[in-house]
């Protein structure tokens, strides 16, 4: 039987009988007729696109919205599985998620080599940022040694300064860590979207704490999508909603300040 902790973590599966089946290890079927789809998500505070964090690993944010208004429509229950991020396309490789949340074909390339990945298409259009402290704004490029990424995110778009050894990579838990890092001059510059660091920095009551240094990354449109190994005909059916359903999401955007 899993232990407490784990069924923290699958303690928002919609449905007593969902509840039931997790017990069981995944075997039983659900009492009702709806299908279960087991949805990886990561085990991050990356609020208000998502969060899945302790105490209680309770799955929030835009992108739970719209997951469960696409499981209403569709007649559908999805059990959101909040996993670390490394961890998480570990578990994908292995059979036991059905879906991810959030995913991108750029992402993870080799940990996905020989998977038959279906994406979707993009649930939200985000821009990655790096973030400094106002007063290095405009400094020299080299000047910027030592940037900080959330754990287990790949810096993709700056692979080739890192093997070229121009920039440092620093990890921490969360984008707030990655926040205090830079303001307490651990790291140069933060990685993170640019609507989840306004939040953060919001919340911390230093909205201007820090500023977005587009020369260390062009400030442009990245994408989340959902992802499957294994059912590219929910897939399909996704991107059907997304279409018929945009004013429902474009609220759901405003709600969250996403847009």
């Amino acid at each position: 039987m899993p232990s407490h902790s784990t069924l923290l973590r699958y303690a928002h599966l919609t449905g007593l009988a969902c509840l039931g089946a997790l017990l069981a290890g995944w075997t039983a079927a659900p009492a009702s007729a709806q299908t279960l789809f087991r949805v990886g998500v990561q085990e991050i505070d990356y609020f208000p696109i998502y969060a899945a964090t302790a105490p209680d690993y309770q799955f929030r944010g835009y992108a739970r919205e719209v997951l469960d208004l696409f499981a209403r429509q569709e007649d559908i229950q999805l059990a959101y599985v909040p996993l670390p991020v490394r961890r998480l396309i570990r578990e994908y490789r292995q059979g036991r998620l059905d879906l991810v949340l959030p995913d991108n074909p750029h992402w993870d390339v080799a940990a996905k080599a020989g998977m038959n990945i279906s994406y979707s298409q993009p649930l939200l259009v985000f821009q990655d940022a790096i973030l400094v402290q106002p007063q290095h704004l405009g400094q020299p490029l080299d000047s910027f040694r030592t940037l900080g990424f959330i754990h287990g995110f790949t810096p993709w778009k700056l692979q080739a300064d890192i093997a070229a050894g121009r920039v440092h990579i620093k990890e921490a838990p969360s984008p707030e860590s990655l926040i205090r890092m830079t303001l307490l001059g651990y790291i140069d510059g933060a990685n993170m979207g640019r609507q989840v660091a306004r939040y953060h920095l919001r919340r911390l009551g230093m909205p201007h704490a820090l500023v977005v240094e587009p020369r260390l990354l062009e400030l442009k449109d990245s994408y989340y999508h959902l992802s499957s190994n294994h059912h590219p005909a929910l897939i399909a059916r996704f991107d059907a909603f997304l279409l018929r359903e945009k004013t429902a999401i474009d609220a759901l955007l405003a709600k969250y300040d996403l847009q």
